[in-house]
């Protein structure tokens, strides 16, 4: 009778202990679900910078507000050319229908959170650059060339 009690109270145990391990289970699947619902990662793993759980859609927002304000910049201005390149880049990426990792991995240069933080700065530097110009050089202006530590003559100088 003992034999038949111990393992009838080794079976209940073994029914706890299961039920207990597949509850675990079912609330780590429902925690991953609620993960994927809410957005692709926890943490970006860098201080100061936060997950945004709509990064593909808060980075789009800012490339075409990008695109919008770098207009005030002459057309043929370098710094035009190449922010616009790389706006319109990026966009092309996040305007596609794939992950947010992929889009990170085709970009190649970071994470989304950090290519915000770029595009944010890249915002607050266009007016600075449109007041400062630095694509007009006055009249007359000469920039002196050096190479290997030996300055290059202007034309003007090589027949003194």
């Amino acid at each position: 009778m003992a034999s038949s009690m111990s393992s009838g109270a080794g079976t209940s145990a073994l029914r706890f202990w299961a039920s207990r391990f597949l509850r675990r289970q079912e609330s780590h699947v429902g925690a991953l679900s609620a993960l994927g619902a809410r957005g692709y990662k926890t943490t970006t793993g860098i201080v100061g910078v936060e997950v945004d759980p709509e990064a593909p859609e808060t980075l789009r927002h800012l490339l075409k507000k990008i695109l919008r304000e770098v207009k005030v910049i002459p057309e043929n201005a370098q710094y035009r050319v190449s922010v616009e390149m790389m706006a319109n880049q990026r966009l092309e990426v996040v305007s596609k229908d794939i992950s947010p990792e992929q889009m990170e991995e085709e970009i190649g240069q970071g994470q989304l959170e950090e290519l915000i933080l770029h595009a944010r700065d890249e915002l607050s530097l266009i007016p600075k650059m449109a007041e400062w110009k630095p694509w007009d050089v006055p009249e007359g202006h000469k920039i002196k060339m050096v190479v290997h530590d030996e300055p290059v003559p202007l034309p003007e100088e090589e027949g003194k």
